[in-house]
C-alpha cells in the first residue's frame, strides 16, 4: 500500500487491513488454492504462545 493509506494507529492498521488479508491468504493455502497475497498468516506461531509454552514445558518436564 502507498505510504499515504497507512496513516492512524498502526494496532488498528493491522487489525483492518493486514490480519483480514492474511486470513483470507491462509484460507486459500488451505484449500489448495493458489495464493493471491504475499501476507499470509502462520498459523501456530504467536509470541505469546511461545512465551507461555516456556513455563510450561519446565512445569511438565522439569518438574
Amino acid at each position: 500500500m502507498p505510504p499515504d493509506q497507512l496513516q492512524g494507529d498502526p494496532a488498528e492498521l493491522i487489525d483492518s487491513l493486514w490480519k483480514p488479508i492474511a486470513a483470507e491468504q491462509q484460507a486459500l493455502r488451505e484449500a489448495g488454492e493458489a495464493m493471491t497475497h504475499r501476507l499470509a498468516r502462520l498459523p501456530h506461531v504467536s509470541k505469546r504462545l511461545r512465551r507461555l509454552l516456556g513455563p510450561l514445558d519446565g512445569m511438565v518436564f522439569d518438574g
